[in-house]
């Protein structure tokens, strides 16, 4: 272990969120050595501590899905409907250099945590706000979250509708993680403001804004007036160049080839076919595209003659662009992952050595803190507002929250 400092070391952050979106964004901070303290509700404290036990959901005891967005944090419960809980939460604030919230906008309005409420107590605060809609137009107040903002509002589900119907839903989270991460940087460029100028400022990021940013060549080709294509089964697709092709051994291949022109040759003597070079049917791009269902069934033909591993020694011989289409067991086992550090082990005080995700960038000149468990439920109340100067008898008054 290196004895390099950690990026964010100093930093204090306040995060009042829930679920995925906010509270992904507090745990790259941590990552990088910020004090993170999770504000959570008495009882039941962040829905997302019992969310894996939903229906579908991989089974575990261990809550993984609040470990993944909430290792290193310190757990607070107030009660912000009472006086005494909005007193501490302008108190940590006060003593804070960020503020994030995923709050509904009426919820942050009811219960007085809004920017302007937190600014007045401490004016160089990075008041950083997570919306599903965003904060304007008639729908702001609507309950967002990524399945319903990111994926349908940009475009992408209706993209990757299969041709036959729906048949599942998007993994867990997988809109509010990408989402996160432009929360992270505006929280950041945020930092960056305030050591220009001494003043803290508000930064917002919104689910709808990050889906669209996600699907924005698709969006920016509607803007451009681009004329959409209708979707096709696979077998009359457009292009053959990024299908799925089932191998022999019945899985599935995953192909990416860009530059059709330059690595047609090429192809062709990956895939064992040498005579579609010179083949006038396939040729040429031109041809290509006017005998596309003939070639995807010739491709396709192709690659159910051997096993995965023969083409994926093929692919990768000819220099090909392609990937084997991972199951869950395969990612989480994935070599390349481990040799990256971008999965990473953890050393849990109940579940013991096991591994997780580590947020994924690095900074040269600075380590990343060992990932640790995520607190129980009020572990660091008192610890907290005892540091921030609570007498015994105020203690007394939010300890009765604690799990």
């Amino acid at each position: 272990m290196s004895n390099n400092p950690a990026l964010l070391e100093g930093i204090k952050v306040v995060e009042l969120s829930t679920m995925v979106f906010g509270p992904a964004a507090g745990v790259v901070l941590s990552d990088f050595g910020a004090e993170v303290i999770k504000i959570e509700p008495p009882g039941t404290g962040d829905l997302n501590r019992n969310w894996h036990k939903i229906a579908g959901l991989p089974v575990s005891e261990m809550p993984y899905a609040f470990q993944m967005t909430n290792r290193n944090k310190k757990s607070v419960v107030l009660d912000l409907k009472t006086a005494e809980g909005h007193d501490a939460i302008c108190r940590l604030a006060a003593e804070a250099d960020v503020f994030i919230t995923n709050y509904r906008l009426d919820a942050v309005s009811r219960l007085n945590i809004d920017y302007d409420t937190i600014r007045a107590v401490n004016p160089k605060i990075i008041y950083a706000l997570a919306t599903g809609y965003g904060e304007k137009g008639e729908e702001k107040d609507k309950p967002g979250y990524d399945t319903v903002c990111y994926w349908t509002r940009s475009g992408i589900e209706m993209h990757l509708f299969p041709y036959e119907g729906w048949l599942s839903t998007f993994p867990f989270g997988c809109g509010d993680h990408p989402s996160a991460m432009s929360l992270f940087g505006a929280i950041m460029s945020g930092l960056y403001q305030r050591q220009q100028t001494g003043e803290g400022c508000k930064v917002t990021s919104s689910l709808l804004a990050n889906g669209t940013w996600a699907n924005s060549v698709m969006i920016q080709a509607g803007l451009a007036n681009a004329e959409y294509r209708d979707k096709r089964p696979r077998d009359q697709a457009y292009n053959f160049i990024s299908l799925n092709y089932r191998t022999r051994d019945d899985h599935l291949l995953k192909l990416t080839l860009i530059n059709s022109v330059r690595d047609w040759a090429d192809f062709c003597a990956a895939i064992q076919r040498p005579q579609f070079i010179e083949d006038e049917k396939f040729s040429t791009a031109e041809s290509r595209v006017e005998n596309m269902p003939l070639l995807i069934k010739e491709i396709s033909d192709s690659f159910a003659e051997e096993d995965m591993d023969f083409w994926l020694a093929r692919l990768t011989e000819y220099d090909i662009p392609h990937s084997k289409v991972f199951n869950y067991d395969e990612a989480v086992n994935d070599r390349q992952k481990e040799v990256n550090d971008i999965i990473i082990p953890l050393d849990h005080p109940e579940y013991g050595s096991i591994r997780t995700v580590n947020s994924p960038f690095e900074v040269s000149g600075f380590d990343k803190r060992k990932p640790g468990p995520s607190p129980k439920l009020g572990e660091h109340t008192e610890e907290v507002l005892r540091g921030l100067g609570y007498s015994e008898e105020d203690l007394a008054k939010y300890l009765e929250y604690k799990n």
